[in-house]
This record gives structure tokens, sequence and C-alpha cells, in this order.
């Protein structure tokens, strides 16, 4: 056998995840099946090496660590070579080390024989530390990332944003799309109509799009994460995300008022950052695409605004997470329309919540999210909002998680509960929740339950946000959506 950069680098039997010879020389016999369980054992090894956990390395590389553990037991190989490129990096391989990686993917991929040569040919591109360049066919293999960039003739673009043709990724795949920084529009609000009501204006801007190729029991979890600042006047700043396929859409959208710059009381407001989080579950065997938008109006009636969209990005960080035994995962959102929570006797209110759910035995924890948004002042009529004192309301929020035996409580935790005073100016406030690590106990049923509690402590009335309505398409458009507000979801993991 001849000796790679790899045996060489790992101890043979480092984190191996399947038993088998180490890799052969490239001009041995390499069958596809061996070689996916080779390329298993190198990542495994090179997880080892580093030290990380799996937690630790998907944090890192941004991929989630079920994902990671699947490729390091070889149940799936990484879908494309940022996949591969983004594990090694993180783990502090070396050039040869990843050449040879690349090898092994590519043969397991079925992309090459093993007696195909690897191209000579350098790229600047992905040079390392080390001043070493790495061949080109590494950049063509990337290539195969899901990513398209939808310009808009209403935004104010820095940079004219590059547009790259969509390919269906397959079902393991990691997509990911960066956005470009721009200058978002925010039109003025258009004047009230008799009887006090108005219909906004808002401006939608696509930013980017990644597209999946789903099977019909297949759940994903999709995040789209914006930050912005620089308003020139306070403004609405929604992040929404759709996600489409014949037939079918799921939608989901976050939202905060971003303050002036330079010229309000709250300067920790005038710069946003917002998450859109959620689990996809087309039902049927489809191609999904997923795509981000701002949403973005002025909250004045004459005079239009404009606030940066400084960084963000829109992702499936795990194409394949585990339903419940129901087959759909385990998520819930708010109905639609308002749920009072303010003095007695409305002080409480649970919501986002999941009653009752059932995974399969031989799971080890949970990732439990709950994103709630929260509204100012309850809408009532002749209720003015903007003129009373005070001018804010003060509320917790806390993240409850249970799993039962039969109809007792056997488990329990929380999320550490958040106080927040939230102010009349900025309105909507958008607050999300996370408990990354809860234990399942094996002396437990696999059955779970959980809930945001809102309490109101003081100040002005509010409401929790449920699914929005009748939102435009496209800026002035007739054709309309629903999409989900405050909702729940979990994910379950092995390991």
């Amino acid at each position: 056998m001849r000796e790679t950069a790899l045996s060489r680098s790992f101890p043979k039997d480092a984190g191996r995840c399947h038993t088998g010879s180490a890799p052969e020389a490239w001009g041995g016999s390499m069958d596809v099946s061996s070689t996916r369980s080779e390329l298993a054992q190198l990542l495994a090894a090179l997880k080892e090496r580093s030290g990380l956990s799996y937690s630790e390395l998907g944090r890192k590389s941004h991929i989630s660590s079920s994902t990671l553990h699947r490729y390091c037991s070889g149940v799936t190989v990484p879908p494309d070579y940022r996949t591969i490129a983004a594990i090694a990096t993180a783990c502090g391989a070396a050039d040869q080390e990843l050449t040879d990686l690349l090898r092994h993917w590519q043969v397991a991929n079925g992309k090459i024989t093993v007696d195909t040569p690897a191209s000579p040919v350098e790229t600047p591109g992905l040079s390392s530390g080390s001043g070493r360049r790495r061949p080109r066919s590494l950049a063509a293999a990337a290539a195969v990332l899901v990513a398209i960039v939808i310009p808009s003739s209403t935004a104010f673009n820095d940079a004219a944003p590059s547009t790259l043709v969509p390919a269906a990724a397959p079902a393991d795949a990691v997509v990911r799309y960066d956005f470009a920084p721009r200058r978002i529009l925010a039109p003025r609000m258009p004047k009230a109509l008799p009887g006090g009501s108005w219909k906004p204006d808002h401006e939608v801007v696509a930013l980017g799009s990644v597209e999946l190729e789903m099977s019909t029991t297949q759940t994903a979890h999709v995040v789209s994460v914006m930050r912005a600042s620089s308003a020139t006047h306070r403004s609405l700043f929604d992040n929404e995300v759709r996600c489409r396929w014949p037939g079918g859409e799921q939608s989901f959208v976050t939202g905060q008022n971003i303050l002036q710059e330079g010229a309000s009381s709250e300067p920790e407001k005038e710069e946003v950052q917002l998450t859109t989080r959620f689990l996809l579950h087309p039902g049927v065997a489809t191609t999904v695409a997923c795509t981000a938008y701002v949403r973005a109006t002025a909250l004045k009636e004459d005079l239009d605004a404009q606030f940066r969209l400084d960084s963000g990005r829109i992702e499936i960080a795990d194409t394949s997470v585990d339903n419940t035994t129901t087959g759909a995962p385990a998520q819930s959102a708010v109905p639609r329309g308002l749920l009072h929570v303010g003095p007695d006797p409305r002080m409480i209110a649970r919501e986002p919540v999941l009653r009752s759910v059932t995974f399969a035995p031989g799971f080890t924890h949970l990732s439990v999210v709950a994103d709630t948004q929260f509204q100012v002042c309850y809408p009532q009529k002749d209720k003015h909002c903007d003129t009373p004192a005070p001018t804010a309301s003060t509320a917790t929020f806390t993240l409850y998680v249970t799993q039962w035996k039969g109809n007792e409580v056997c488990h329990k935790d929380r999320a550490t509960g958040e106080l927040r005073e939230m102010s009349y100016a900025v309105h909507r406030h958008h607050v999300p929740l996370h408990l990354p690590y809860f234990t399942v106990r094996a002396d437990c049923d696999p059955r779970f339950s959980a809930y945001v509690m809102v309490k109101w402590v003081d100040g002005m009335d509010g409401a929790v946000q449920g699914a929005v309505e009748d939102l435009t398409d496209s800026r002035g458009s007739t054709s309309t959506h629903n999409a989900n507000m405050s909702h729940i979801f979990m994910i379950p993991y092995k390991g």
C-alpha cells in the first residue's frame, strides 16, 4: 500500500466509523462502495485529530452536527467539494490532505474513475496559508453548490449581483448563499383611508434562493439571517422566506422596526439582526426553491426612507431532519391574529406551543427553537397607542420543554428566560429563544411538549403575533400570500 498524506497524518484506527482497509493506491482496485467507507474513515479521523466535538465542528463548518455524523459514519456522502473543504478547513487539514479527500469524494460520488488523473492546472482562488495552490478541479467540483441571486430593479445595489445558473441539489446537500450588502428602499406610508384604516405599501426585494430535491418523507431545516442598519427614518424591516414547489408553499416571516441612525433614544435598535428559521416539509417528492426576501416600509406618511442590508445568508442548514412517528416534523405555528397579553386577567400567554409529539426511540437529545413576535399595544377601537404614557411594554419570555411518561411529567427543562422592556417606537419585537440540548431520558416515553410562556410585567399591553395574511407578492401586486410568524420546532439528535 502506498502511503498517502492522510494515512501519514492520521492514526490508523483514529475515529473509524467502519472496519476495512485503509485507502489503496490510486492505481489499485477501489470501487465506489469501498471508497465511500474510506472517505467516512478519513473524515472521522480528521475530526478525532482536531479534538472537536460534532457540535463544535458544526459551528466552525456551518454544517449541522447530525449531518456531520452521517458523513463520518458513511450513511451519506458529502454532496459537493465545498462541504469537504469546510470540514477539512475547520479541522486544520493540510493541502495534500484536502487533495486526497477530494480524490476519495470524486470516486465515491462517481464523478471520476480511479484511473482519472487530477487536473494539474492551478487556480489562485483556493490557495492556503502555506502559499501552495490547490488543483483547479477542486474549484470545479465546488460549483455544484446551489445558489442563485435575484437582482431587484427597486433595490439600491452597492455591488452588481452575480447570477449563477441554478441546479437542484441532491437530498443530502448543504446549500447556502451569502447576501451582498445593498441599500433597501422603504416606501412612505400611504395616507389613511376614511375610517382611519390604511393599506401598507411594502417594498419586496428578493435577495437569493436555494433549491433542494426532496423526497416524500424528507424534512429540511431552513435558515435565513439578515442584518440591517443606517436607516434614514424609522422603518419596518422583515426577513421573509418563501419555499415553493409545484402546488405548494411554506412561508415564514420575522420582523422588527429599525430606528433612525443617530436620532433615537434606543441606539441598540438602530442595528437589527433577524433570523427566520423553520422546518420545511412538502410531503411530496419534488424540487423546492426557497427565496429570501426583505420587506420594508417607512413609518411616516410624507417621506420615503432607506436602510442598509449589511449582511446575511439563506441556507438549508440540515437536509435530513428526523420526523415524529406520524411522519411529520415537530413544528407548530400560532394561527392568524393577535393573542392579547396585558394586565389581569390576560397576564400570561402560552404561545407558541407544541402540544404533544412522539419520536422513535433512540434519540439522545433535542434542539428546541421558538421564535416569538410580540406587538406592543394591543389594537382596539378608539385606542391611541402613540399618545399615552407609558410608551413601552415589559414582559418575560421563557421556553419550557417537557418529556412525559404516561400522563405524568418525567423530565423538564427551560431556556434562560428573557425580561424585555419593549418600546412602542419599535412596536414589533422579535424574541428568539433556543434550548440547544434537551436531554432525552431513556426511562421516559419519547413524547414531548414545549411552549413559550409570555408574561406581562408592566406598562402597555401587547400581543403575540400569529400568521399574517395577504402579504403582497411584490410591491404593488394584486397577488398575495400568507406567512407564519410566531412558531416553535424541535430537532432530534443521536449521539
